[in-house]
């Protein structure tokens, strides 16, 4: 019988008090029963909702500004977690919360591309997130005529310097 490695994703792990980073404490329970589990964290590099009164922030959660979050993630052990993108915002101040990637075309995609990769550098964490994103809201942009997908472009052209 094969042996199967177990990869669990978990999405907005941020400096928000309604999320931050108490769930690794659930990590760390699993990670004593199975040592070889693997956590993906995607994590925005500058959370903001914007839309829903009950969670919504004055002003966006930036990395950068919180060192106590940005060193917990940087002392994560690698041989258990991983750090991808989540988009910059997360949503779209103002009008929603949840798909900032869904309906750009490519030079907004390199634009939100550069905004992660200089608060990521600001932050400290460069090196820590590999390349790799995950929309929110798993909404990514619409495929142009000619098939292309201007995010998942935008990134790939990106994919050599954008963890750092």
């Amino acid at each position: 019988m094969e042996n199967f490695l177990v990869n669990i994703s978990i999405d907005d792990v941020t400096p928000h008090p309604f999320s931050s980073t108490r769930v690794l404490e659930q990590c760390f329970s699993l990670i004593n029963k199975f040592p070889d589990i693997k956590f993906t964290l995607f994590i925005p590099t500058s959370y903001w909702r914007t839309v829903k009164p009950s969670i919504a922030t004055s002003h966006p959660l930036q990395l950068d500004r919180f060192p106590d979050f940005c060193k917990q993630i940087r002392e994560l052990p690698a041989e258990n977690f991983e750090i991808g993108f989540h988009g910059h915002y997360h949503g779209i101040p103002g009008k929603s919360d949840n798909d900032e990637l869904q309906d750009l075309n490519y030079a907004q995609a390199k634009e939100v591309i550069a905004s992660m990769k200089k608060t990521v550098k600001d932050a400290g964490l460069e090196g820590v997130y590999r390349p790799i994103i995950r929309p929110p809201d798993h909404a990514l942009s619409h495929a142009k005529d000619n098939g292309s997908n201007p995010l998942y472009s935008a990134f790939r052209s990106s994919i050599n310097s954008i963890a750092g």
